[in-house]
């Protein structure tokens, strides 16, 4: 064969297979092969993680921690409890704790259309870790309102509500895309 006759060859096999490629329909929605899902399920998440209601939820819960670290360091440093410090600080945590439930719930409520699961199992893991959150910092305001608040007790929660607040910010595992071969 000619140097021409290949080239020409070429070029009507690569038009061919351009032509077909064209002329196949995409996949129905239903039917949207799994990569592609998947990236779809990825930009939901970005979109999650980088609206408004979501920035805000962590920006209060990174002020909780702020305080919740004030307060530990005051009581184990000095293994008393200064209501001074202490009831301003969970005072001000509650104020946070607050804003993220209402940020929490409002994301919750713009996405409630188009959910998929991995958004649902972060909603899920953020619902735990609030719950967990709520029930600390109730009973530190108890504690911290107390005639005489105990440092360890008041210690305990601190340090479990900074627990939470560190695992709240740790995304659940997203489902790896199954690929074929």
């Amino acid at each position: 064969m000619t140097t021409r006759t290949r080239a020409l060859l070429a070029l009507l096999t690569i038009g061919t297979a351009t032509i077909g490629r064209a002329q196949t329909p995409p996949p129905a929605p239903g039917k949207m092969p799994e990569h592609h899902k998947a990236m779809k399920d990825m930009q939901g998440m970005s979109d999650m993680m980088n609206g408004s209601h979501h920035v805000l939820a962590m920006a209060y819960r990174d002020n909780l921690a702020t305080f919740a670290k004030a307060l530990n360091g005051q009581v184990t440093r000095s293994n008393t409890v200064d209501p001074d410090v202490a009831r301003p600080a969970v005072a001000e945590m509650r104020r946070s704790f607050d804003q993220i439930q209402q940020h929490h719930q409002a994301q919750a409520a713009t996405m409630a259309d188009h959910m998929n699961p991995p958004m649902t199992d972060m909603m899920h893991h953020m619902d735990t870790h609030l719950t967990e959150l709520g029930e600390h910092l109730t009973a530190l305001e108890s504690e911290v309102n107390a005639a005489t608040p105990d440092p360890k007790k008041v210690a305990e929660h601190t340090s479990e509500i900074l627990k939470q607040c560190t695992e709240m910010s740790a995304m659940p595992a997203m489902p790896k895309p199954k690929v074929k071969p």
